[in-house]
């Protein structure tokens, strides 16, 4: 990503931050713009702010700040993205990106297939449903697909094949 593009991506983060804002709002506990912009800037899988996560999950207007962050920065976003589920394959459209989750067989976990026309791929899945949230870093793209095994052995990717499968979870490509 240009210089350009990265600090208009941030002006844009920044004016959904403060149209999210409550005004007058002087409860020193919530955790302030810069902080909020740190946790949804961060990489998947490093160090995370308990305090902020807390905050996210405690308080509606954190939240409601925190996803007004995640969507002003993501590539595509569904806020409360319908799921639809064909038989063996869930699928749900965000943005201009298709997931679908492929069911396992007895040699493969399920797989999450990200197909877009974006031109720039994501390169982080984060998902939200009620106070939980789960973030995963997307490896490249493979002829226009990205592909991610949901590994019942590795909590993150299980978790987020379950998330993905709610109609109620908020989907943020990042």
């Amino acid at each position: 990503m240009s210089d350009e593009a990265r600090l208009l991506a941030e002006i844009h983060a920044t004016r959904t931050l403060m149209r999210a804002s409550e005004p007058g709002d002087a409860d020193s506990r919530r955790p302030g713009a810069a902080v909020l912009w740190a946790h949804a800037t961060r990489e998947p899988g490093g160090p995370v702010d308990l305090a902020v996560v807390r905050a996210i999950r405690a308080d509606p207007a954190t939240a409601r700040r925190y996803r007004a962050l995640l969507a002003g920065r993501a590539i595509a976003h569904a806020p409360l993205a319908a799921a639809a589920s064909d038989g063996a394959v869930a699928s749900r459209r965000v943005g201009a990106f298709s997931l679908e989750i492929l069911p396992a067989d007895e040699d493969a976990p399920p797989l999450l297939v990200l197909r877009g026309s974006s031109a720039r791929p994501p390169r982080a899945i984060e998902a939200m449903l009620g106070d939980e949230t789960v973030r995963l870093a997307l490896p490249p793209a493979i002829d226009g697909a990205v592909l991610v095994a949901l590994d019942p052995d590795v909590p993150e990717a299980a978790r987020l094949g379950a998330m993905l499968r709610d109609r109620d979870c908020a989907v943020f490509l990042l």
